[in-house]
């Protein structure tokens, strides 16, 4: 069983390390190859679908695998009911997403890209299926499907590039990789001799624990994702959004190395808080040292190369992103400890909490900008991207007493007190 576990982790990690390298090659490509105004473009009219997309979810990529390991006998009918519920949930999104951009752009182009990219919406929904394999243990079935996917999609932007389209084939190539992947989820799922139904009973009940974490993924949303890059387009201009976003690319290329260190140490922490409490609070402290500085190392050496990084992937037309890029990387320590300090809320019984940092890292990342690229522009929303992180999760957590012990452990980390004592046994 142990062995089937880790077969299964591998494939999951396979997936999406496969899909994070693709994705980051053609989208260089494509960043380059359109330009800083039509990448902007596609970036800017994207962050409106990216808000509806926790709401088109309903909450429910939250709580699929516990409900098809809970109710094995169940399965059909939660899929089924999952997959009916988000199709029509993702359909009103779809139409609203376009109104408000439509309404709040009058050029015809921004209508068009946001007509091709919504999409996404609609076909995120058959994501479900992949949870099912991975509730089965055969993540390897559903890894092949992602990898095949993704080839297929990166073969179609890259016939773009050849091709010299224009933004829109490539604005639709953001909603063909869910597209590809649903379409072939669906047809091995029922190949395999699955079936789906549908129950509005089993949606009530599905709705009834799944709701509060599509507010909670809208407020994860504002708060790491789309703030930056609406309010740039709003306040100054597409092309503005298009040199932040080559440098948020790039910041966001390396760290699936820290989301490795955190899920390898996961399980280490939850075995040494049942034990050992102060071996295990060491552990925390050496988890967050270790994820605080490989970003800082990261941090200085994008800092250093950072010119010649935007150079030789974008090109010259690109300058205007080397600033943001060396500020932005910043961002990674403080982003990531809030990531690896899951482990600490989970064994604490604190999760409750994640909902009120995500509101004010929310609050601080919309008030922020705001200010800041009013006078300081890209680089003003860069400047804001990494106080919004440093806020949120490092001097919030010192005002309300139930997070004060992380945050205390997070500059015992810094500081490397009590990371390393030698007279301490560390083995677990």
């Amino acid at each position: 069983m142990n062995n089937k576990v880790t077969v299964n982790a591998f494939w999951i990690m396979f997936g999406r390390v496969f899909q994070l390298g693709l994705t980051f090659i053609t989208s260089m490509l494509i960043t380059r190859y359109l330009g800083p105004a039509d990448y902007g473009k596609m970036n800017y009219v994207y962050s409106y679908i990216q808000l509806f997309i926790p709401l088109a979810a309903l909450g429910m990529n939250d709580i699929v695998v516990k409900e098809l390991v809970d109710h094995k006998d169940d399965n059909d009918k939660i899929l089924g009911t999952i997959l009916v519920s988000r199709i029509c949930s993702s359909l009103i999104c779809m139409f609203c997403s376009v109104m408000i951009v439509s309404s709040l752009n009058s050029e015809p182009i921004y209508r068009t890209i946001a007509i091709l990219q919504s999409f996404a919406l609609m076909f995120q929904s058959f994501e479900c299926l992949m949870y099912f394999y991975q509730s089965k243990l055969l993540s390897r079935k559903s890894g092949t499907i992602y990898a095949l996917a993704y080839i297929l999609t990166a073969v179609y932007r890259l016939a773009g590039i050849f091709l010299k389209s224009s933004v829109y084939w490539f604005s639709f190539g953001l909603a063909l990789d869910f597209i590809v992947l649903g379409v072939l989820l669906l047809a091995v799922y029922l190949k395999d001799g699955y079936k789906l139904k549908f129950s509005f009973e089993t949606f009530k009940y599905l709705f009834s624990k799944s709701y509060h974490y599509m507010f909670a993924g809208l407020l994860v949303v504002l708060y790491g994702k789309v703030t930056d890059t609406l309010l740039l387009g709003r306040m100054i201009d597409e092309e503005a959004v298009g040199y932040y976003s080559a440098a948020y690319m790039l910041v966001n290329a390396w760290p699936f190395v820290l989301t490795a260190i955190i899920d390898s140490l996961n399980p280490i922490i939850v075995e040494t808080h049942q034990e050992n409490h102060e071996l295990y609070l060491k552990k925390i402290k050496q988890l967050y040292a270790i994820i605080f500085y490989v970003s800082i190392v990261a941090a200085i050496a994008i800092g250093v190369l950072a010119k010649f990084i935007i150079t030789i992937l974008y090109g010259s037309a690109y300058e205007a992103s080397i600033t943001p890029l060396r500020i932005l990387s910043w961002s990674t320590a403080f982003a990531y400890l809030g990531v690896a300090r899951t482990s600490w809320m989970q064994c604490e019984n604190k999760t409750k909490y994640e909902t009120l940092i995500s509101l004010i890292g929310a609050i601080c990342s919309i008030c922020l900008n705001f200010v800041l690229i009013r006078y300081l522009g890209i680089i003003g929303a860069s400047i804001a991207a990494v106080l919004t992180q440093f806020i949120a999760n490092f001097v919030f957590l010192f005002f309300v007493k139930d997070l004060r012990e992380n945050a205390m452990l997070i500059g015992d980390a810094i500081m490397l007190k009590g990371v390393f004592d030698k007279e301490d046994n560390l083995n677990v």
